[in-house]
């Protein structure tokens, strides 16, 4: 029991609850599971019992990332930097620890990790010792990708991963720009949404949202739209995009050439649109170009004026439908 009322299996899974759901924005039950599992936490960041409530926030941190009530961000940072403040320093012996290894996909297996590590007793068949994953560097290390999870890009010692809701972006605009939009997509709602996104992009995540509105655009420019606020929704984002790169200049005698269709390029813009996709593709380039080569400010402004002209010529064609009655 490592609560008055509730066995830590329990708890467990009403935490793998949340992580598996955590699109199910604004759900009470869930602020309130993250807001107990913070303030448990948060009474004793350095103490016995911090690696359960260290674990419970990193399954939980998904939801927090995605759409929480209004005072749990704040409360769960607050435990978790608490936390790794506490443990981080702590003597250690081991020459590494599980969270340096720690990938998305392992999120999954955290319930059951968590109610192994309680029960000294049950049977341990880990990549790592039982040791290593109670050691207090290694629950400070869990801290942090909750951290980096829930503020992306706030931890640079730590496997790096796409924010939240990144690889259903990317799943979404495949299956538009192949043709075959997922039940229930709005195209031009989504379309213009990369606009909006590329309009207020931070610096370092520009270049990727431009490749994903290139990519966007080449769909708006066939006969699959026909609304004309939609282009312009592009236009706009465009020509805000195009001052940032107005002194751009290069010393390379080429660019690498970019994915030749709209699917694969608007999946490379997304990953490059945060701090964690560009260190997965430095991570696992090999022999491709490194970022600098690829995002270079002269070949970006090449794209943005190259979508523009063909936006242009798209909406212009679009308006003289309208007018001789010609349909949209």
């Amino acid at each position: 029991m490592i609560t008055d009322d509730l066995p830590l299996d329990e708890l467990a899974r009403a935490w793998d609850e949340v992580r598996e759901e955590y699109y199910d924005a604004l759900n009470d039950a869930y602020d309130r599971r993250i807001l107990d599992c913070a303030a448990r936490l948060a009474a004793d960041p350095g103490g016995e019992s911090a690696y359960v409530w260290t674990i419970g926030l990193l399954m939980m941190a998904p939801y927090a990332a995605w759409a929480p009530g209004d005072s749990v961000v704040p409360e769960a940072r607050a435990a978790l930097a608490a936390a790794d403040c506490a443990l981080r320093d702590r003597p250690c012996e081991h020459e590494t620890h599980p969270y340096r290894e720690h990938e998305p996909e392992f999120d999954e297996d955290l319930s059951r990790q968590l109610c192994g590590l309680h029960d000294r007793h049950a049977a341990w068949d880990e990549d790592h010792p039982r040791e290593q994953w109670l050691c207090p560097r290694n629950v400070a290390g869990l801290a942090r990708i909750a951290l980096d999870i829930i503020e992306p890009g706030s931890a640079v010692d730590v496997p790096p991963r796409l924010p939240v809701g990144a690889q259903d972006t990317i799943e979404t605009l495949s299956a538009l720009l192949h043709g075959y939009p997922q039940p229930g997509t709005d195209i031009n709602e989504e379309i213009s949404c990369q606009a909006g996104e590329l309009r207020s992009a931070a610096p370092d995540d520009r270049p990727g949202r431009l490749l994903v509105v290139m990519a966007v655009a080449w769909y708006a420019v066939s006969d699959f739209v026909r609304n004309p606020g939609t282009v312009d929704a592009l236009i706009a984002a465009l020509e805000m995009t195009l001052p940032h790169y107005a002194d751009a200049t290069c010393v390379h005698d080429g660019h690498p050439a970019l994915p030749r269709s709209g699917p694969n390029a608007a999946a490379l813009g997304i990953r490059l649109s945060s701090p964690g996709g560009r260190a997965l593709y430095e991570r696992n380039r090999g022999q491709k170009a490194p970022l600098e080569h690829l995002l270079c400010p002269v070949a970006l402004a090449d794209i943005a004026r190259e979508s523009l002209s063909a936006l242009g010529a798209r909406r212009d064609e679009l308006l003289d439908r309208a007018e001789n009655g010609t349909g949209r």
